[in-house]
């Protein structure tokens, strides 16, 4: 599971960051919030922890833009805030839960696994009317029929699946596909795309010229 965390508080960031790490998570840090809406584009997280009062763009507005780009990761907030109104605008745009400071540590790390328990993906993942994933068993299904296709095509089809809707980099396919292996083939990389895009119509799967590729 990897997290973003935006905190100001150096010394309670790296706090979360020894805890959450210890606690088997992958963490970002951010110190401000165009710091994490740059690093937001650029990775892919299974949780945003996020303070509400830090510097450049607040953690309700940072959050905001992610929603309004249809960036459906499930958001935490922290907050020192005491009044109605910071929580309720909080959940307004989108966040799964808040914590305020000063917070004990194991009651954050029982908010976040509920959070995320809530959001875990059935085990099929409908595609569109033919067609569903079944993450557990890792096969594609068409009218609950098994489809037979290449493993690179499987892999890179559950990662843009669980980032549907968001823009999945190169450098992300690479990492998965490719992992340790030291040749990484770009024409490889559009052979699987068009495995896939034959499977589900060309316009299923959208080219971000420059960074990658997003399943619509």
């Amino acid at each position: 599971m990897k997290v973003l965390v935006l905190e100001d508080n150096e010394l309670l960031l790296e706090t979360l960051e020894d805890f959450l790490e210890n606690e088997g998570f992958e963490i970002d840090l951010a110190k401000d919030g165009e710091e994490a809406l740059r690093m937001s584009y650029n990775n892919s997280y299974n949780l945003y922890l996020l303070d509400i009062k830090v510097p450049l763009v607040n953690g309700i507005e940072l959050l905001k833009e992610l929603r309004e780009h249809g960036d459906e990761t499930p958001a935490i907030f922290i907050t020192s805030s005491t009044d109605k109104e910071s929580i309720t605008n909080g959940y307004k745009v989108g966040c799964d839960e808040y914590i305020k400071k000063p917070f004990d540590l194991d009651e954050l790390l029982m908010r976040i696994k509920a959070v995320l328990k809530r959001i875990e993906p059935e085990e099929n993942i409908k595609i569109d009317e033919n067609y569903s994933y079944n993450i557990k068993r890792k096969r594609l299904l068409k009218d609950n029929q098994e489809v037979k296709i290449n493993l690179k095509d499987l892999q890179l089809l559950e990662l843009l699946l669980k980032n549907r809707g968001k823009v999945v980099t190169k450098e992300m396919i690479k990492d998965e596909l490719w992992q340790n292996e030291e040749l990484v083939s770009s024409g490889s990389l559009r052979v699987y795309i068009n495995n896939l895009k034959k499977i589900f119509g060309k316009d299923a799967i959208e080219n971000i010229r420059g960074l990658g590729y997003r399943f619509v």
